[in-house]
């Protein structure tokens, strides 16, 4: 898949800049979500490590559930450095969700400092079958909607009416339609990937966070700039990069909002590429439409598929 995972160094360490944009706001903010849900009194309180995460334990909780992210809207789980607010956040949790498979270790940090270490914790990515890249399992499941109906939306009611034992059948109910809409918008999204021609369905990311996506959808990933975050390539690898990219005959380069794009353009000038889209979100919710799970999902395909048909 043309995965580059090795450390920062080499000539192109000057075109680099800080790739992380730090979103505005602090810890343990409400995601932004098309829900438009009041908690109620005595509603389980559960603190998530990202907005996506949030969007979508706050559509099985509905007003049963008090939902705050850790991380803001905007910024990925990284390079996240906990605040002091965080600690409280948790402290004050009746369960902590995170989605494990490696994105989210600053949590485990947070609680091994005892923080928050006797509040039940669900972790979302546990025991789903990862797609493994350069021997390590990715953690993006969720880019992928089935895997949030099959697999996170059982545990996040298993895990509420454990703590709420009375709103169990509200859990169920919620999920039960929110599962429907996420079947609704598979449905959606595939029609629309559907309209880009089958040789144009190629995808070259500045993340690596699309191998259930490119799965999911049928895309060919053919190549990733940053593997990992804060390990950029050196001038030999973008240059490798740039061949596979040419012969591909790739039509864009994609990259999430939160990330400087200037490798991206880069890479997409070296190639011959002559479209970048640098407005994709993947670890965080953005702005409207984007401020929602599904509207994530679907701003990212639209993007997509204006790019590529």
């Amino acid at each position: 898949m043309g995965s580059i995972r090795t450390k920062a160094g080499g000539l192109l360490l000057a075109l680099v800049l800080p790739l992380v944009a730090c979103a505005p706001g602090g810890s343990a903010q409400p995601a932004g979500s098309g829900l438009a849900v009041t908690p109620g009194a005595g509603a389980v309180r559960v603190v998530t490590t990202t907005t996506v995460f949030a969007d979508i334990v706050r559509a099985v909780g509905g007003s049963r559930a008090d939902v705050r992210s850790i991380i803001p809207a905007g910024t990925g789980p990284e390079d996240y450095e906990p605040k002091p607010d965080d600690a409280k956040s948790l402290a004050d949790a009746q369960l902590i969700v995170s989605n494990g498979v490696g994105l989210d270790d600053f949590l485990d940090r947070l609680l091994s400092s005892g923080t928050g270490g006797t509040t039940p914790r669900l972790i979302l990515g546990e025991g789903i079958p990862p797609i493994t890249i350069d021997g390590e399992p990715n953690p993006h499941f969720w880019l992928d909607p089935t895997i949030v109906k099959s697999a996170y939306l059982p545990k996040i009611v298993t895990a509420l009416s454990a703590i709420a034992p009375a709103d169990a059948a509200s859990f169920q109910a919620n999920a039960a339609a929110y599962g429907a809409q996420l079947d609704a918008l598979d449905a959606e999204l595939k029609a629309k990937v559907e309209t880009i021609p089958a040789a144009n369905r190629k995808l070259v990311t500045f993340h690596d966070a699309f191998p259930y996506f490119a799965r999911h959808f049928g895309f060919d990933l053919v190549g990733v700039v940053v593997a990992n975050v804060g390990q950029e390539p050196n001038a030999a690898e973008l240059a490798a990069l740039v061949e596979q990219v040419r012969g591909a005959g790739v039509k864009a380069v994609f990259s999430e909002a939160q990330f400087n794009a200037k490798l991206a353009h880069t890479l997409a000038e070296e190639a011959g590429v002559k479209r970048v889209v640098s407005t994709l979100y993947n670890d965080a919710l953005g702005a409207a439409p984007a401020d929602s799970y599904p509207g994530m999902m679907r701003w990212n395909v639209d993007q997509i598929v204006e790019a590529l048909r």
